[in-house]
């Protein structure tokens, strides 16, 4: 009877220590043996949350060869200090959600996960696994410089005269005015780079436009005549008319279409 009972005792001693054993290494074919009941510290993040805090707005973006892209779904977003973030891009509604930064140095923002490659006070660089997104600091988004009331705006009839200088800059369309069905409007002007006044009626840049529902980005050239303000690119032209330029806006256009532009 003691025998028995001595024989149970080991036995069960025996199968413990099988256990403990394999709870401590687990191994699989070709693997080497992992210490599955140790904790691993996870990766630090270099950022805290607290850096978000405030208005983001993306500015550019590159492919994984660091080439350029041209988008139109530009990011925005608004970070609060509850940990909350508004997220909006150029084509869909905002979005509410949770704001976090988990180790690694990732972003959630929203229903967005990044990889945060580089950031300071003003500029934070976000890898989505396709593309890195620059974003800078905004006090306010370019949307919300926008007049309110722009479906009421002013009625503009009488062409005015214009010298290259006054053009300079970014302009970017918030607003067009065109008759329905007209067929001559299928290409449409989106940004409007002037940056060089190369004389009082000629000056150069880049023009952004839509070309059978593609985004392109041109070089161009802008020669100006009193009120007639005449716009070409390799593929292009526009004949058109000015109507205001005041360092906050500029409208051109003619009897078919009008542009309205504000700085970008």
């Amino acid at each position: 009877m003691l025998f028995k009972s001595l024989l149970s005792f080991a036995i069960l001693i025996t199968i413990a220590l099988s256990a403990q054993s394999q709870k401590a290494k687990v191994k699989r074919k070709g693997v080497s043996p992992l210490e599955v009941t140790k904790t691993q510290v996870p990766i630090k993040s270099r950022y805290m949350l607290e850096q978000f805090t405030g208005k983001w707005q993306e500015v550019s973006r590159t492919d994984k060869t660091n080439s350029s892209i041209s988008f139109k779904d530009t990011l925005f977003y608004n970070f609060l200090k509850t940990g909350k973030v508004y997220s909006r891009d150029g084509v869909n509604m905002s979005l509410m959600g949770e704001a976090a930064i988990e180790p690694g140095n990732v972003l959630v923002a929203a229903a967005d996960v990044f990889n945060i490659r580089s950031m300071n006070n003003n500029q934070v660089v976000l890898d989505d696994g396709d593309y890195l997104h620059t974003l800078v600091r905004k006090k306010e988004f370019w949307s919300e410089t926008l007049p309110s009331n722009f479906i009421e705006a002013e009625k503009f009839t009488t062409p005015v005269s214009v010298v290259a200088s006054t053009l300079l800059g970014k302009w970017k369309i918030y607003r067009r005015d065109a008759k329905p069905g007209d067929k001559n409007n299928r290409v449409l002007i989106r940004i409007l780079n002037v940056t060089k006044a190369t004389s009082n009626n000629t000056a150069t840049g880049e023009l952004m436009f839509y070309s059978s529902e593609k985004l392109e980005t041109l070089p161009c050239n802008i020669t100006l005549n009193g009120e007639k303000i005449h716009i070409t690119t390799s593929k292009d032209s526009w004949n058109m008319n000015v109507y205001k330029v005041d360092g906050n806006n500029l409208v051109f256009g003619n009897t078919s279409l009008m542009y309205y532009c504000k700085p970008f």
